[in-house]
């Protein structure tokens, strides 16, 4: 008993891998949430109804109002302040944590920075159709709120532009789309436990400033993900899961496989999805996206010279 105790203060970490889903299921206005779902969005002032199948039920929100409760159903209209706020629905001894997402309306916004973020300009920087419809506000104490039972929403900040508060456009579609990938990988590789994003949303000032002349990139919306898929712990390089005994771009390849199986069935959002190869800073990557319709485009497979490993 004495190791065990020692074993668990040395290895038993934040970084453990955490629960598959939810032990508490949430529904919003009636739509229960994607089963890993952690996270919905409320627009400032308006009013939601949340559910729960148990009757003994307790609620506890950080902002709003009403902020407490009890009971399968609970109202709360979200402030007018935007940011990221949380609720805590208790059942028994089980507690499970809401991130609820009160966004800025891109209505708001009107010139290439919000609140002294950079920004930048989508399209033409005159057609309003082409810019999100929201920007979500980022504090440093809120980055790391979990949206699925696997992602945190600072995971898709593909770069901090100054101080906080930081801003993004981000659709949880995504998320849901790579939780539903990493089901399907532990399928046939049960050690993957960790999504590990490198790039996500990206202000068309930052896109630009890295030499990427397009201006509709799904990652200018937050509807795009460069991602790799390995277990624990983590050491921040795509695991082997095609088990060919090496870690390269055919283990991307392999993903995309398991993609647009998920797509054909209807499990997730089409869209687009590529492997990458090694580069001299990183190994091997996916872009997934959700763009509603299939896009693919080639792989490199060349070796690359010194790999950093």
């Amino acid at each position: 008993m004495y190791w065990l105790l020692i074993w668990m203060m040395l290895f038993s970490t934040s970084d453990d891998p955490v629960p598959a889903f939810p032990s508490i299921e949430l529904s919003v206005n009636g739509n229960q949430l994607p089963e890993n779902r952690l996270a919905f969005v409320v627009m400032p002032g308006d009013s939601v109804t949340l559910s729960v199948q148990n009757e003994n039920t307790g609620w506890s929100a950080t902002e709003g109002y009403p902020s407490t409760g009890a009971g399968g159903s609970f109202g709360w209209r979200a402030p007018r302040n935007h940011g990221i706020f949380s609720i805590d629905v208790s059942s028994g001894d089980t507690i499970e944590k809401y991130t609820i997402i009160v966004p800025v309306e891109s209505c708001r916004w009107r010139t290439t920075t919000l609140n002294s973020f950079p920004i930048g300009s989508y399209g033409d920087g005159n057609n309003r159709d082409q810019m999100p419809e929201y920007f979500i506000e980022l504090a440093s104490s809120t980055s790391g709120a979990r949206i699925t039972t696997h992602l945190t929403i600072g995971q898709f900040l593909c770069r901090v532009e100054g101080n906080y508060p930081q801003y993004m456009a981000f659709d949880l579609r995504l998320a849901d789309k790579l939780e539903a990938i990493l089901a399907a990988v532990q399928e046939v590789y049960p050690q993957a436990s960790d999504i590990h994003n490198i790039s996500g949303f990206r202000t068309p000032a930052y896109n630009a400033s890295i030499g990427n002349e397009t201006t509709e990139s799904l990652h200018l919306y937050g509807e795009a993900a460069d991602i790799w898929i390995e277990s624990w712990p983590s050491n921040n390089l795509m695991d082997d899961i095609d088990r060919n005994k090496r870690v390269d771009v055919y283990d991307g390849e392999y993903l995309v496989e398991i993609v647009r199986r998920l797509e054909v069935e209807g499990t997730v959002i089409t869209g687009g999805a590529s492997a990458y190869r090694w580069i001299p800073t990183h190994g091997p990557f996916v872009h997934i996206d959700i763009r509603g319709s299939r896009a693919v485009w080639p792989t490199s497979r060349t070796l690359v010279t010194d790999p950093v490993i």
